[in-house]
């Protein structure tokens, strides 16, 4: 018994019925909490306590009585409260009606949908949106093996999620790398630590695969091999039968394990979402996988299949800051 499972709604200041209670928990009745609450996180995730962010509530209000409330300028911004209305007082390096847009970024010249990032400089730098590059993205871009350089993702969007067996998943592609971390591939949403995901990465120079399929609790398999970050193409191909995960590192089968004997959880319920690579700009890998994988993917993945079904053209999908993979051959 090493892990909290908390599969259940979570309740900040009382619950929806006292019914939900356990009679152990408490020394007599249940009240409901009186006082104020903010910034809460979970697992380095703050919990958006808003009504937009949460499931539900009720019988809530602001607790600080102006239109100030928490944290409504960003970046140390000093909000200011005019009767009905606040404005921000910004820090020299941010602009914008709650502080939130750097001043190195307001006139800047990326292009085709690339993302502004200020940097330490002064300056800026140009994220590219998938199939653009060059310094402001103005060029065009197109390839078969693409290259990650950390910070980068590619999102694919199955479109037959929703006419899938969900007990039987494949997923098979080949990489290479000079890293000894990094994640390769995450099916999953991966919006909160709930949703089930299968998951290959590299950790401490070992293959990591890691399978959530219901109840926030998942399962990591390791297969040590000390060539990965050589710079060596090598094909990994796993493949989840209901609760059986089956692992193949270069048509050798490395893993072979039934994760769940009883069956319990038999489909993996990914939302048909795939990510290679890393997450969304702002989504730092340690925290979205709970650390089970601790840095983006530098390196260069192609011919990726899944579901046993046709290749991916990758440069069709959503993503950013990924390269044309295809102009270097790395040694086989």
């Amino acid at each position: 018994m090493s892990s909290l499972d908390t599969n259940t709604d979570f309740y900040i200041g009382g619950v929806s019925s006292l019914n939900l209670v356990n009679p152990m928990s408490i020394a007599s009745e249940p009240t409901g909490f009186h006082g104020c609450v903010r910034e809460v996180i979970i697992n380095n995730q703050e919990l958006q306590l808003t009504e937009s962010g949460a499931k539900g509530g009720s019988n809530v209000g602001d607790c600080d009585g102006t239109p100030c409330g928490y944290n409504v300028c960003r970046n140390r911004g000093e909000c200011m409260a005019n009767g009905t209305t606040f404005s921000c007082r910004c820090l020299p390096h941010w602009a914008g009606n709650t502080c939130d847009q750097s001043v190195y970024c307001l006139n800047n010249l990326c292009l085709h949908q690339s993302l502004c990032i200020p940097n330490q400089s002064f300056s800026y730098t140009c994220l590219c949106a998938l199939g653009w590059v060059g310094k402001y993205c103005e060029n065009k871009t197109s390839f078969s093996t693409a290259k990650f350089m950390g910070n980068s993702y590619i999102k694919y969007i199955d479109p037959d999620y929703r006419r899938r067996n969900l007990q039987f998943t494949t997923i098979s592609l080949n990489f290479s790398t000079t890293e000894t971390e990094g994640l390769i591939v995450w099916i999953g949403k991966a919006q909160n630590e709930e949703n089930d995901f299968l998951a290959i990465g590299l950790h401490n120079q070992s293959l990591k695969i890691a399978v959530n399929l219901g109840e926030s609790i998942s399962v990591p398999m390791t297969y040590n091999n000390g060539t990965f970050c050589h710079n060596k193409w090598h094909h990994v191909r796993v493949i989840q039968n209901q609760t059986l995960i089956k692992a193949y590192l270069d048509d050798n089968l490395i893993l072979s394990e039934d994760i769940d004997p009883h069956k319990k959880f038999v489909a993996l319920n990914y939302d048909g979402v795939c990510y290679l690579g890393g997450f969304e700009y702002g989504q730092k890998v340690n925290k979205v996988t709970q650390e089970i994988f601790k840095r983006d993917f530098v390196g260069k993945i192609k011919d990726v299949f899944f579901q046993d079904s046709q290749r991916i053209e990758l440069i069709k999908s959503e993503g950013y800051n990924v390269f044309n993979g295809d102009e270097q051959n790395y040694t086989n």
